[in-house]
């Protein structure tokens, strides 16, 4: 330790620069003020040392040079530092000097460098400067503006790529001058300019804009958005540098304009309208209302807008009808009548709506639509009172009242006609009378006419014969006795016609009842088998008589077991008789609708002459029973498999008609479902190969011929990142079965579930081998169908088989498809989420290809999606199949999820793909399947290149 050097360092104690004496030990012997308020940071200042004073990274090559100063090898070191960290970020300049007559000692002295930290602080802006500088670049490169520069002192003005293309210029196909510029402006539009311009070299705008349109490269006009501002001033306070930017906004006028000349065409439909039309906001208060509306309240638009509803109809009716109008701002449209007095003081009757304005799921306000129907309301009051004395009188007797037009159009029915009928004076009223008395002879259950007809055409009474039998809505038969008279108006003209009739037969009525029971579908009242065999042999006895052709029509609910399933028994019971009705509805009367059991109908139609009129009416029919189904509480769509044959050309006799329309019946719902099939020779010998093809599929699955061939999955980077699993069948003799042959008829004959849970297991296994054998794990997907994920135990075999493989659970993933999670959505995403739960990956397959693809993504907890090979075929020449798969990335990245490509087989299709964002990508272009000891040797090839 140095003796304190009180006078030759004390001359020092008032110096601003720090100051003391330095031993061999690099400790300070005694430091100045300055010294030891910068090694305030140690307990006792006085005793530091200089690696204690200076920052740790600036010693290294420093020390070894002071210890030469302090031990007399040199005389004088100087050398720029940092002070230590707890300091903050100081920058000093260090000079060590020998003492003439003190070995080992030195003096040091510390002057803190201003320089040095400017220069930091200058370069730390420009740093900043330039990064700013980029952004601007990079900004401006992605807003697609062109970018303009003009020193009008110069005459000069420069304009970037982005300007030119906008018109339609490369780079160097335009020279750009000012006067080249305003050229290009549209005449009406270059007067807008200037004035412009001048309000902001006035000093009266921070910037200016201007909207106008200039002249494109291919001789369009283009709008476009102009901005600008000063950016160097003169010092005499004109303009020295104007810079901005060029934006094309013609897509955006052009809607501004659509929209302008839609609200104009709505602004005259609603004044041409012949009732109130009016907005209100969810204040309740006025925006909108059309000229009808200002009339009657006798206020100009001016004048109504803004004020509260109450303000406008006042508080009386305010108070009537604002329960409706909370009703409607809370989502539900309101009907209703109300009598009010008009601006003029007279009585007028209105039909008032209230309609919410719904947007994006939220109501804004309320639509107001009121029409006068003063007139009609009268005459209805006094239509009222006079039908109510005639309505009394028809009621109270014992007898069926049925009234119709001049046309034989039911427009009253009294409780014992509906009872009678089985039709309700509501659903009746409009109905032909055939169609609600539905007439025949006893004997031989022909059609006979209604003698209300009879009346109205020959204008007398006409009574009914002895043997008459009226069957009701639900097939109930009765033997009616009746008469019917036409309706006169004073001035003898057809009001209409009248007919009366009660029931005759209750006891006889029950033994034919009894006989219908036996001939007759319990839930539909429908014939049964056994009858519609006795009518088909009917129509085969008229064809051998006449030669008359007729068809036999199966039909075949398509997904009822899940109606039953998921909604009850009672709801499928309900279904099928509302079906048998259409189906009763849309049939002549010659023609029998049956239910063979379950969800099977067959309809035996025997007017239809040609093809061409079966294929017509099956149109209807599809069409007819694609209407949703109101059953309950429940609405229900229900989509048909048809089956079609034809007598005589598809049979000539009752087995063989039956069978080959089962057969074409068969082959709709092998296609899809939904579909109508007719019966061909090439059809039936389908469904030979189909039923061989499964025979032959049932015994590979027992002697397990099946084997696993792997495809690779590769990202954009050229890494495999995975495999998918496919199953192969190769029969004995060496032809392969493609998958797309029997992967369906193993679903359909319910095989894919033990080949669905073989797949799982050795994939598992192949998975787990590569895991411990491979550099790097690689992820297996398996395909999941429809019947396998529906088992209630799934979950267990995934969870079974992960244990039992050992594989880790990341190393999994299973491909799903959108029509595989239709059919009960909440069940499906309470499995997938506990699949994700246990770690397994999940992804939708075909993307795009089914339903409400983006409810699912929101719904279901899935990490990949696969685009359909259908969109990346034509990826590289098909705009659209770009701008799906576009979508579908964009889609992905939003909602962090995976996206990859299926179907990849040339390289150009990767070059898209690759621009537009795709992170991976499946198909031949990179390896077709191959069995898992050629995958693995791939692999090592791929990795080694």
């Amino acid at each position: 330790m140095l003796q304190p050097g009180l006078t030759f360092v004390g001359a020092f104690a008032q110096f601003g620069d720090g100051v003391a004496l330095l031993d061999l030990d690099l400790r300070f012997g005694e430091a100045n003020g300055p010294l030891r308020r910068w090694l305030s940071h140690l307990s006792v200042p006085e005793t530091g040392t200089l690696p204690e004073l200076l920052h740790p990274e600036d010693l290294a090559g420093q020390l070894r040079a002071v210890s030469d100063v302090v031990g007399g090898a040199r005389r004088e070191v100087t050398f720029g530092a940092r002070l230590h960290p707890a300091q903050g970020d100081t920058w000093v300049s260090v000079t060590v000097c020998a003492v003439q007559g003190m070995p080992g000692a030195a003096l040091i002295m510390v002057r803190e460098d201003t320089q040095r930290r400017a220069l930091l602080d200058v370069q730390a802006e420009l740093a900043a400067m330039t990064a700013e500088a980029e952004r601007l670049r990079l900004a401006l490169n992605g807003s697609h503006d062109g970018v303009w520069d003009w020193y009008p002192q110069r005459e000069t003005i420069y304009v970037s790529s982005g300007w030119k293309r906008i018109l339609g210029h490369h780079r160097s196909s335009l020279d750009v001058t000012v006067d080249v510029w305003l050229n290009l402006i549209h005449p009406d539009d270059r007067p807008g300019l200037l004035p412009r311009y001048q309000q902001h070299v006035a000093l009266e705008s921070a910037s200016y804009e201007f909207e106008h349109r200039m002249r494109h490269r291919n001789g369009q006009w283009v709008w476009v958005l102009l901005r600008g501002q000063v950016s160097v001033w003169n010092a005499d306070g004109t303009p020295e540098r104007v810079t901005g930017t060029l934006r094309d906004v013609t897509e955006e006028v052009r809607a501004r304009q659509e929209l302008q000349r839609t609200q104009a065409h709505l602004q005259a439909i609603t004044n041409a309208v012949p009732g109130l039309i009016g907005y209100k906001d969810r204040a309740l208060r006025h925006q909108y209302g059309n000229v009808a509306y200002q009339e009657w309240y006798g206020r100009p638009h001016e004048e109504l807008r803004g004020l509260h509803v109450r303000e406008v109809i006042g508080e009386e009716m305010y108070r009537l009808n604002e329960p409706f109008m909370r009703a409607a701002l809370a989502g539900s449209e309101q009907h209703f009548e109300r009598s009010l007095t008009d601006a003029q003081g007279q009585e007028r009757h209105v039909m008032v709506s209230y309609v919410p304005d719904l947007r994006d799921g939220e109501v804004h306000g309320l639509f107001v639509l009121a029409v006068d129907i003063t007139s009609r309301y009268r005459a209805e009051q006094a239509l009222l009172e006079e039908r109510e004395w005639a309505r009394t009188t028809l009621q109270s007797i014992g007898d069926g009242v049925i009234t119709t037009d001049p046309q034989g159009h039911v427009t009253f029915m009294n409780p014992v006609a509906e009872n009678l009928t089985g039709w309700s004076a509501a659903e009746g009223s409009g109905q032909p009378i055939e169609d609600v008395m539905h007439l025949s002879a006893e004997r031989d259950e022909q059609r006979v006419p209604n003698p209300l007809l009879v009346a109205l055409q020959e204008q007398r009474v006409v009574g009914m014969a002895f043997d008459t039998t009226l069957r009701s809505r639900a097939g109930t038969l009765r033997t009616i006795a009746d008469s019917a008279a036409p309706i006169r108006r004073p001035d003898g003209t057809t009001l209409g016609a009248v007919i009366v009739f009660h029931d005759v037969s209750e006891t006889r009525a029950m033994a034919v009842r009894m006989s219908h029971l036996a001939q007759h579908d319990a839930l539909t009242d429908l014939p049964n088998r056994v009858l519609l065999q006795d009518r088909v042999q009917q129509a085969l006895a008229r064809h051998r008589r006449g030669g008359r052709p007729f068809a036999l029509v199966f039909m075949d609910l398509d997904h009822f077991k899940y109606v039953n399933d998921s909604l009850g028994h009672q709801v499928g019971d309900e279904l099928l008789r509302a079906v048998s009705r259409r189906l009763c509805e849309l049939v002549r009367e010659t023609d029998t609708v049956s239910r063979q059991g379950g969800d099977e109908f067959v309809l035996l139609l025997t007017e239809l002459r040609t093809v061409m009129d079966v294929r017509a009416f099956a149109d209807r029919l599809e069409e007819y029973l694609r209407q949703p189904y109101k059953v309950g509480e429940h609405v229900l769509n229900i989509s048909f498999s048809l089956g079609i044959a034809l007598c005589p050309t598809d049979g000539e006799d009752v087995g063989t008609l039956l069978r080959h329309a089962d057969v074409a019946m068969y082959q709709a719902k092998a296609a899809g479902r939904g579909r109508t099939q007719f019966f061909s020779r090439e059809l039936l010998a389908s469904v030979e190969q189909r039923h061989r093809l499964v025979t032959q599929l049932r015994g590979a699955v027992a002697d397990g011929a099946f084997t696993l061939h792997y495809q690779p999955k590769v990202a954009a980077t050229g890494a495999v990142t995975g495999v998918e699993a496919l199953l192969r069948w190769t029969l004995p003799d060496g032809t392969p079965v493609s998958p797309a042959e029997f992967i369906p008829a193993a679903e359909e004959s319910g095989l894919i579930l033990p080949l669905g849970r073989w797949v799982l297991e050795q994939a598992c296994a192949q998975a787990r081998e590569w895991e411990r054998t491979l550099p790097e794990p690689l992820p297996v997907a398996v395909n999941i169908s429809a019947l396998q994920f529906s088992q209630p135990d799934f979950v267990e075999q995934v969870r079974g088989t992960l244990t039992a493989s050992g594989l880790t659970p990341g190393l999994l993933e299973l491909e799903i498809t959108e029509s595989l999670l239709a059919p009960e959505p909440e069940a499906a995403r309470e499995r997938l989420v506990v699949l994700r739960d246990l770690g397994v990956r999940l992804s939708i397959d075909d993307f795009g290809t089914g339903f409400s693809s983006l409810s699912y993504l929101k719904l279901f907890p899935v990490h990949t999606l696969k685009i359909d090979r259908a969109f990346v075929r034509d990826v590289a020449t098909d705009r659209n199949d770009v701008a799906i798969v576009e979508a579908v990335i964009g889609i992905g990245q939003a909602m962090n999820l995976d996206v990859l490509a299926e179907g990849v087989e040339t390289s150009r299709q990767v070059e898209v793909l690759t621009r537009l964002g795709c992170a991976a990508m499946q198909g031949y272009h990179f390896a077709r399947p191959m069995p898992a000891a050629e995958m693995t040797a791939w692999i090592a090839t791929r990795r080694m290149d």
